[in-house]
């Protein structure tokens, strides 16, 4: 911790230096007997012991007084809970009226969006929530970053929170660890963005409902099948999005509850406990470590994370799905509304009836697909070898996910 002190202890312009050090600044070889002057018999009068046990003693003061200007001085301890809530998405009404204001921007393709945009809505979303009560020194940190865009990416997949880091702070926090929290941002973002979409599913099929309620009148008596037929896709649509859902939200709980709440206290324990430099950076790498492999984004678990990914993927494709759904639903309610104003039959259903057969057949698709990953996903949990120190959790996760065993006689 030595080649860290000097600069964190002497900064030009701080106040704080070597001789506010309490204990330290009176240590010289004057006040020790040692004097520099007198011959090298008399130098050697005072005993080592005695001369060890006092360098001790001032490294001792010199690494707790380092220690304290980190945590309190430059305020390590709020950075790294601000880097918690923002990019590790732990403040939840933030995360999601980000998700409201900024989703129509970052469905447009890559290349379209623009970062100055982009941090006028993540400003936005902090005055409206209670992030706006973070420091005015956090929230001036907060930002946006892009990464470079590949062919046919949407903003979506190159949109980054960012979080500005100056000296000191940049000796615990990294580059290397900011690389960190930004892998971790992106599968959380993902993961948010999925359970979002799946929400708001759920949204559009009431407010269809309602609509069809409404017009049941007009639309039952001429178009039973089609009537029966719109039943069917919702149906379908309705399971499928249960299933998905029930299968993200035990996904994220178990990764903000099990994974990131228990990490942060390790590293709030383990920083309390931390009595040098050396001891708070190990702290803070160990926390990321934990969370890299309980959230499974180290490099032994990318088969897990490979199969999570496809799976949010293709709950996406879902919601999309469902979003044709809704618009061929209501447009067949809008079309017997107009034909019963103009007392025709129904000659423009056949089409819509088509329609939405092809979207059962999708649905039931996805639904074969998303089961076999499913299945999938949980043989690979149960015998992950590289996860065996994470069992426990990893158990009352499996338990979760298929907590009435209807996926045990299939994965057997």
């Amino acid at each position: 911790a030595a080649s860290r002190q000097q600069p964190l202890l002497a900064m030009p312009g701080d106040a704080h230096s070597a001789e506010d050090v309490p204990g330290l600044g009176g240590f010289s070889t004057r006040g020790s007997g040692l004097d520099a002057s007198a011959p090298a018999s008399s130098r050697g009068a005072l005993p080592l012991a005695d001369l060890n046990e006092r360098v001790e003693q001032a490294a001792l003061r010199t690494n707790t007084h380092l220690v304290s200007l980190m945590m309190g001085h430059y305020a390590l301890g709020e950075h790294c809970l601000a880097l918690r809530r923002f990019l590790l998405l732990g403040q939840g009404d933030f995360v999601e009226s980000l998700l409201d204001a900024a989703g129509p921007e970052l469905s447009k393709s890559a290349g379209e969006v623009y970062r100055h945009q982009l941090q006028g809505i993540v400003e936005m979303a902090v005055r409206q929530t209670n992030a706006q009560f973070c420091s005015a020194d956090v929230l001036a940190r907060l930002g946006v970053k892009l990464l470079p865009p590949s062919a046919g990416e949407k903003a979506w997949d190159t949109f980054l929170l960012d979080y500005f880091v100056d000296s000191p702070l940049h000796v615990v926090l990294t580059p290397a660890a900011l690389g960190q929290y930004d892998r971790a941002f992106a599968f959380l973002w993902k993961l948010r963005r999925v359970s979002h979409a799946l929400a708001s599913c759920w949204s559009q099929q009431m407010a269809l409902q309602r609509h069809l309620v409404s017009s049941s009148h007009r639309l039952g008596p001429t178009a039973p099948e089609l009537r029966l037929e719109l039943r069917q896709t919702l149906h379908k649509c309705t399971c499928l999005r249960n299933e998905m859902h029930h299968f993200v939200q035990n996904i994220q709980s178990y990764v903000m509850c099990e994974v990131l709440e228990t990490s942060w206290a390790r590293l709030q324990a383990g920083w309390q406990a931390s009595g040098d430099l050396d001891q708070v950076i190990l702290e803070h790498q160990k926390y990321l470590s934990c969370i890299e492999e309980g959230a499974f984004l180290a490099p032994r678990t990318e088969p897990i994370l490979t199969a999570l990914m496809g799976m949010l993927g293709l709950a996406l494709e879902f919601t999309e799905l469902h979003d044709q759904v809704c618009a061929s639903a209501f447009e067949t309610a809008d079309a017997q509304d107009s034909d019963s104003e103009d007392g025709r039959g129904g000659g423009a259903f056949p089409p819509i009836a088509r329609s939405l057969a092809e979207c059962r057949s999708q649905l039931d698709q996805l639904g074969a697909s998303f089961e076999a990953r499913l299945l999938s996903l949980l043989r690979a949990l149960e015998a992950q070898p590289a996860l065996s120190h994470l069992s426990p959790d990893l158990r009352f996760l499996l338990c979760r996910l298929d907590f009435n065993t209807y996926y045990e006689p299939r994965r057997a």
